[in-house]
């Protein structure tokens, strides 16, 4: 018993009448780096929530070194070396690293004025400590998202956290600060410090973690040693049957021309970017980051005000886009920040998914058909599969991520789109729910719609679009068609110039 370090026993917890954590077990051992996983809506935020004093749990005890545990807030969670590192980061973009990282207990000096010297020097030998290139001055709205995590993690180890808990911790980083990320990792778990890694990327979990968890439906399934199991295994334990085709394959006709982009130019990061999308096409867009795909897609779209170039939607130009001109064409966009852009956080589940056709259930004077939104909102929850306790009183905020995601794919459903840009549209989302999120794409190119698919997966691009264009510096660097699709031929347009 004295390697484990956190213990909870039957821990239940309830929300809105329906129970979604059942008498979990859990256990973590002392620097060890324990994989948690399962699909969205499992109860994997619930329980470390529970873990780190935000929400009380039901029933059930936890204890940590032996101790009896029993957090009322984060900061108890805090004062027993409890540390978390959020998918959404806790800084202040507009303070610098030093003041981030103190900003909860600013040192002081002589008639309380800040030490900001101290603040200073501290920071950058926790910094060097963990290999981190980063100025302490630096404010931590001109960082990378790379360097902003591991700010979190400065303050983590800065506390002397015995116990990290990572939650989907690589969704907006290139594969350079992963590595790093992971090397971070790698010496906190020497250090001895206790990691749980909450990640729906199988590929990581089982390259860095020592043991995995699954979750499923609130429940634990099964724990065991990464080098006793496969990813195979973990992907039937979380979705509870076997899922042999994660990318499905339809029989579909590619038509005509319906969507063209000509010399889209938007500030520094699009330069000059053109491309063709036909109806029925899935047409993939990667690039790493920085390259301008989002910014491209913004500017198409009228997110963002285009500084030149054409869009052109079913042979007709669309002077000076507004996302309002875009759906009245038919187009919808899927944006990859569904917490900020994609969704109203605050308000409940229906009023979202029926955001987008509010204007054609409206009744006299303005009034909501009631009845129609709740047989649009009910189908939409139905085909989606999206996970829930009450689409009427729940909040979009209270789902998990990838039940989020589908909420705001289901909102654009309804209006029936001609053309669909989607925008990392399975980012922090389960593998059985990809497959379900695929399974759409498909049939909606099946009845015609045109497919803009930006991703930074290339296996999920290989695995789902007829045709990829690969950006760069802002531009259309390459295209690869099907019949040549692999990681090389795509990764190449990525890297060089003039290829």
């Amino acid at each position: 018993m004295n390697d484990i370090i956190l213990q909870m026993s039957k821990i239940k917890k309830s929300f809105f009448g329906t129970q979604v954590l059942h008498n979990v077990e859990f256990d973590l051992k002392r620097g060890e780096v324990l994989g948690l996983v399962g699909e969205n809506g499992a109860g994997k935020s619930t329980m470390m929530n529970i873990l780190g004093g935000v929400i009380p749990r039901d029933s059930g005890d936890m204890h940590i070194n032996g101790k009896k545990y029993d957090p009322k807030t984060p900061k108890d969670a805090q004062n027993r070396k409890i540390a978390f590192i959020h998918q959404e980061l806790n800084l202040f973009s507009n303070l610098t690293v030093a003041e981030n990282i103190f900003i909860e207990d600013l040192p002081t000096s002589g008639f309380h004025n800040i030490n900001y010297k101290y603040m200073r020097e501290q920071t950058e030998t926790y910094l060097k400590k963990l290999e981190v290139e980063a100025n302490p001055n630096a404010k931590v709205e001109d960082l990378t998202m790379g360097v902003r995590q591991t700010v979190e993690i400065t303050k983590a180890v800065m506390k002397n956290a015995e116990i990290i808990i990572f939650d989907e911790p690589t969704t907006s980083l290139s594969t350079k600060e992963k590595d790093n990320l992971f090397r971070i990792i790698e010496s906190l778990r020497e250090n001895g410090t206790s990691i749980i890694y909450i990640s729906h990327i199988l590929e990581d979990i089982m390259q860095l973690c020592d043991r995995v968890t699954v979750l499923r439906d609130g429940s634990i399934i099964h724990t065991e040693n990464k080098c006793d199991i496969t990813q195979n295994d973990i992907i039937r334990m979380m979705v509870g049957r076997e899922l042999n085709q994660v990318y499905p394959t339809i029989e579909k006709k590619i038509g005509g021309l319906l969507f063209e982009a000509k010399n889209i130019k938007n500030g520094k990061m699009v330069r000059d970017a053109s491309l063709k999308l036909n109806q029925g096409e899935i047409l993939g867009v990667f690039g790493l980051m920085g390259a301008g795909r989002t910014e491209f897609a913004r500017a198409v779209f009228g997110v963002d005000k285009k500084d030149g170039g054409e869009v052109i939607f079913e042979g007709e130009e669309i002077v000076k886009p507004t996302p309002q001109k875009c759906i009245e064409k038919g187009m919808a966009f899927i944006t990859e920040d569904r917490r900020q852009e994609g969704l109203l956080m605050p308000k409940p589940i229906v009023e979202n998914l029926i955001l987008v056709n509010l204007g054609n259930i409206l009744k006299r004077f303005g009034v909501v058909n009631m009845k129609t939104q709740d047989e649009l909102a009910t189908d939409a929850v139905e085909k989606l599969k999206i996970k829930l306790q009450d689409k009427d009183i729940q909040l979009a905020q209270s789902l998990s991520g990838g039940n989020q995601q589908k909420v705001v794919i289901g909102k654009w459903l309804m209006e029936h789109p001609k053309m669909l840009i989607m925008d990392e549209p399975t980012r922090g989302v389960d593998v059985g729910a990809k497959a379900e999120i695929y399974k759409i794409i498909n049939s909606l190119a099946k009845n015609g719609s045109g497919i803009l698919l930006i991703s930074s997966e290339m296996e999920e691009l290989i695995g789902t679009c007829d045709r990829i264009l690969v950006m760069r510096k802002g531009e259309i660097s390459g295209e690869v068609l099907k019949d040549d699709f692999t990681q090389e031929n795509i990764i190449k347009y990525a890297l060089e110039e003039g290829v």
